[in-house]
């Protein structure tokens, strides 16, 4: 019964994990390590969730920090310069659309915080109100940032 569970989540969420993960570490291998971890962690612990996606993005992004923690010498600057210079990356593969494929490129380009909201508002569907509960923040705080994200993205688009 709960593989059914597990599968059933993971046919509906792993795309935007996947996308979450990626835009968090910017390396293909670390983002699918970071999903099936996640996945794994929901196998062990399914019974104690209600909001199952806020909860899977939540797991991902601590599985994310902790990496960090074990990682010191973790350079973004390092892993995006290789990423850019590759002209075909596992992006490619995951989505289609051209343009939201340009987009996602200068999103990730953002600083962490930008970036975070507007992924979790654009790719994964979460509304003020959830990305305020992710983030810990107040729903204001969270519209702020989500304006001058958007702020951010256009200058960087015009650029």
């Amino acid at each position: 019964m709960i593989n059914d569970q597990i599968e059933q989540l993971f046919i509906k969420y792993h795309r935007e994990l996947f996308l979450y993960a990626f835009s968090l570490c910017k390396n293909h291998h670390l983002a699918q390590d970071l999903t099936s971890d996640t996945f794994f962690k929901a196998y062990l612990s399914l019974d104690d969730v209600s909001y199952i996606k806020y909860w899977l993005l939540r797991v991902c992004k601590n599985l994310y920090l902790d990496h960090l923690k074990k990682n010191r010498e973790y350079s973004s600057e390092r892993i995006l310069e290789r990423i850019l210079i590759n002209n075909e990356t596992p992006l490619d593969k995951v989505i289609d659309d051209e343009e939201k494929k340009y987009l996602y490129n200068l999103v990730i380009k953002l600083n962490d915080s930008y970036k975070e909201i507007l992924i979790l508002y654009y790719f994964c569907d979460f509304s003020v109100k959830d990305i305020s509960k992710l983030m810990n923040s107040t729903e204001s705080a969270a519209k702020t940032m989500l304006f001058r994200a958007r702020k951010k993205l256009k200058k960087e688009m015009e650029g």
